[in-house]
């Protein structure tokens, strides 16, 4: 009879405890996004800061640690929210710390990537690309447009040079299988051109000939003409509006209506799609284009049938 009750005094001890355990376990404390575990912080510390614990919680505790066999937590920052304790802990034994992610966008320049890095939780260590040893003599355009991972507290001149050297292999395994007729003359000059195709197309079908019309205009060594050149010599001042005396000012390094051939440095990060544009293109049939609705242009072989165009657009006015 004792051990029958003895038996049954087990039973009822294990199913009071059992149960408060798994409550403690998954209880979502979710008082913030995120925790802090900070470098030498004990175990106990980090619960508290969790829940406000009692004797049983801390108990309840020590024995997940012991089932789980965790015996330390990584330093670093998590995210809690949504979680519950036993997500939690496994995350903070694991290290398995808040992932964020950082976009550089197609067409971005160097200010763009500037606020986005101002915005993120990279440590900050770079200004305006300043850190990256690049393969380039400019520091505009040298990054691979992309969406990027990191984990809280990163270097950002790490993440940027990765960047910068996915751009430069890239354009170099392009490079090799440049045809012979395209004019360009080195590397620097196809990433200077891809950021001006990349400004100037409305859909990536276009690029080819976009990429020809300026490919032809290198060759009989005519003007640009490229609007955003401009606009990215104005920078970061540019109001908006592109006006007659910006058109005419020669001391625009990047005013491709004053200057000959491609300007000093690129104007934005190319796509891979603009990229290929200037590397893989020759010179075209086209010579002019004007934009004939938010997403495409028109192309025109003469400057008559240029200017006939943009009479029917009303451009004229």
């Amino acid at each position: 009879m004792k051990t029958l009750f003895y038996i049954n005094l087990i039973i009822i001890f294990t199913i009071s405890i059992v149960g408060p355990y798994h409550a403690f376990i998954n209880f979502e404390p979710a008082k913030d996004e995120y925790i802090v575990v900070k470098q030498g912080e004990s175990m106990t510390r980090t619960l508290d800061n969790l829940v406000k614990s009692n004797i049983l919680d801390t108990i309840f505790f020590k024995v997940f640690l012991v089932i789980e066999n965790i015996d330390s937590f990584q330093a670093g920052k998590y995210k809690v929210e949504e979680k519950n304790l036993k997500e939690i802990f496994l995350d903070l034994s694991q290290g398995n710390t808040s992932t964020h992610k950082l976009v550089i966008k197609d067409g971005a320049n160097i200010y763009d990537v500037q606020k986005e890095l101002e915005n993120s939780f990279l440590d900050i260590d770079c200004f305006n690309l300043n850190c990256i040893k690049r393969q380039t003599p400019f520091v505009e355009g040298i990054l691979y447009p992309d969406t990027y991972f990191y984990k809280d507290s990163m270097k950002a001149s790490s993440l940027l040079q990765a960047s910068h050297d996915r751009l430069f292999n890239t354009v170099s395994k392009l490079w090799l299988n440049k045809p012979p007729n395209n004019p360009l003359k080195n590397i620097n000059e196809a990433i200077i051109l891809a950021s001006i195709i990349e400004k100037e197309a409305g859909n990536n079908q276009e690029k080819p000939l976009i990429a020809g019309v300026f490919l032809k205009r290198l060759t009989l060594g005519m003007r640009l003409q490229a609007d955003p050149t401009i606009i990215y010599g104005l920078l970061p001042n540019f109001d908006g509006d592109i006006k007659k005396s910006d058109i005419l000012n020669k001391n625009n390094l990047y005013n491709t209506y004053m200057i000959k051939g491609l300007p000093p440095t690129p104007i934005s990060m190319a796509s891979l799609s603009s990229i290929e544009a200037a590397i893989n293109s020759v010179p075209g049939n086209y010579l002019y284009f004007v934009a004939n609705s938010k997403t495409s242009h028109y192309f025109s072989k003469t400057y008559e049938e240029h200017l006939e165009m943009i009479n029917i657009l009303g451009l004229n006015k």
